[in-house]
């Protein structure tokens, strides 16, 4: 992040300049939805979605969004903007509407974070990025198509199981390579399994003595928590890493659990 907060701000304006001409520029078909994160999400019954955040300033750099885009899909966005304050809580509010505007109208989340990516990189941030995992959920067959953009590898877990890394990063993080392309995978959920996502502020959280969480603190986390439910995993990982750090967070940090339950 850059350190002049007004060179910070001219590189935000840039982008929000450049968000306006994506608008006027971009696809036209019809959005497939852009309710709020809190409207009721098509086959709401056969999923749960719950989030944590620890915010290491009173502005935070985190997000995290879920919206519907069909009767049968849902997007999944969890984002890290760099550095913290206001800055960083601007491009966080610019890059969460951008990328609701983008999924309403692009072919899938290798094709958003393409075009995300182009948006941030013309504005030209600076020190600025952002990493990001968008992932489209359909709510019957579970299967999550998804584009990584730098974010840390989230963990799949079931009841009984070892907690397994899910998928792999699929391209840069957004916002310093001009022309920069983005691939798509796809996994399917059990039913009964949580997918387990989260910032590098839980990843990194380091404690007193400038130990780190991960891996064998996350994975022991999630391990005990392996039969939870999606609240009680999200509840229970972000209190671990808050004792972890003994209250005093260095870094933003947000927890993301969605739960395939039918």
């Amino acid at each position: 992040m850059a350190s002049n907060l007004w060179t910070d701000l001219e590189a935000l304006q840039r982008l929000a300049r450049s968000e306006r001409v994506a608008r006027r520029n971009g696809p036209g078909a019809r959005p497939r939805g852009q309710a709020p994160a809190t409207s009721p999400a098509p086959g709401q019954l056969r999923y749960d979605i719950q989030a944590r955040d620890i915010t290491a300033r009173l502005a935070s750099g985190d997000f995290f969004d879920f919206f519907p885009l069909s009767d049968s899909e849902i997007a999944l966005v969890l984002a890290d903007v760099s550095g913290k304050g206001v800055p960083a809580a601007v491009l966080r509010g610019v890059s969460r509407s951008v990328i609701r505007s983008l999924a309403a109208v692009e072919d899938g989340p290798a094709a958003t974070l393409t075009r995300l990516d182009e948006i941030l990189s013309a504005a030209e941030l600076g020190s600025m990025f952002v990493t990001l995992f968008f992932g489209t959920y359909d709510v019957y067959t579970g299967g999550l198509r998804y584009a990584n953009a730098g974010h840390p590898i989230p963990f799949r877990i079931g009841s009984g199981r070892v907690p397994r890394p899910f998928g792999e990063v699929t391209g840069p993080i957004l916002g310093i390579l001009d022309s920069a392309e983005y691939g798509e995978k796809e996994e399917r959920l059990e039913t009964g399994e949580r997918l387990v996502l989260f910032t590098d502020g839980v990843s990194e959280a380091r404690d007193p003595r400038g130990e780190y969480f991960a891996p064998n603190n996350l994975l022991r986390c999630l391990q005990d928590l392996a039969g939870a439910s999606a609240k009680r995993l999200c509840e229970s990982l972000g209190r671990s890493v808050q004792e972890f750090v003994a209250g005093s967070p260095q870094d933003d940090a947000t927890v993301v659990v969605l739960e395939r339950r039918l």
